[in-house]
């Protein structure tokens, strides 16, 4: 794995650079799950439910997790 180098700001942000966003499928939104091992810290993507749904389903509900979620949030109110 290339190392990249990377800045943190004065209130702990550090950005993540286009090339690795677009690599690994990250997003505005994408949340990211943060442990340390030892003195490594590891982000890792997480993939939300309805992202996963919306490969399982074969576009039986929705097209794009939005949609996928809008159709949960309607059935939810039914009930």
């Amino acid at each position: 794995m290339k190392s990249i180098n990377v800045t943190v700001s004065n209130r702990g942000y550090i950005v993540l650079p286009a090339s690795l966003r677009k690599e690994m499928n990250i997003k505005t939104g994408t949340k990211i799950l943060l442990h340390r091992e030892e003195n490594k810290i590891i982000l890792q993507p997480v993939t939300s439910f309805t992202q996963k749904l919306t490969g399982l389903t074969a576009r039986s509900f929705g097209n794009s997790p939005d949609e996928i979620k809008e159709y949960i949030d309607e059935e939810r109110k039914e009930r």
